[in-house]
């Protein structure tokens, strides 16, 4: 990979991380409007399901074939995404945004080097590494110093 495409992918993924951050504040306003995280993660993926609803019809991203013949289990990725909105709205009135969204992150690091670890749903083995294990103190780290910091603020 040349080192233009690695800082895109890069930079992409900070944005995509900045985007999740933005959309729980969005998510939490419109929980305490209506009351109920459930409700707003309803009108979440209904929003997200006409935007993508209409990208895929005006053929945004090219031409794509029928999900038909992909595995049953492929499809629970809009589960797991429901579970994520309705945990992160409520984890993310009791510790904030920072240290909610700090949270994920790890869950999201020491998940993917799971599913690497043991080469899970078809992903090539990867064995965990020294790096690994630091990055993930490292952040640990952070979600612990970011919930401290929120409950002594709060007092």
């Amino acid at each position: 990979m040349t080192t233009p495409m690695l800082l895109a992918a890069l930079l992409g993924t900070l944005g995509a991380g900045m985007g999740l951050s933005l959309g729980l504040v969005f998510n939490l306003r419109l929980a305490a409007h209506t009351g109920h995280a459930v409700l707003a993660s309803l009108v979440n993926f209904g929003a997200g399901l006409l935007v993508t609803s209409l990208l895929t019809l005006l053929g945004v991203l090219g031409p794509a074939n029928s999900p038909t013949g992909a595995p049953v289990w492929a499809f629970l990725g809009g589960v797991v995404g429901a579970a994520y909105v309705t945990a992160t709205l409520k984890t993310a009135q009791v510790l904030g945004v920072a240290a909610s969204t700090a949270g994920v992150t790890l869950g999201q690091l020491l998940g993917a080097r799971l599913i690497d670890a043991l080469g899970l749903l078809g992903q090539p083995l990867r064995p965990v590494s020294v790096l690994d294990m630091l990055g993930a103190a490292l952040l640990l780290a952070a979600v612990v110093l970011l919930a401290r910091e929120r409950a002594s603020s709060e007092t």
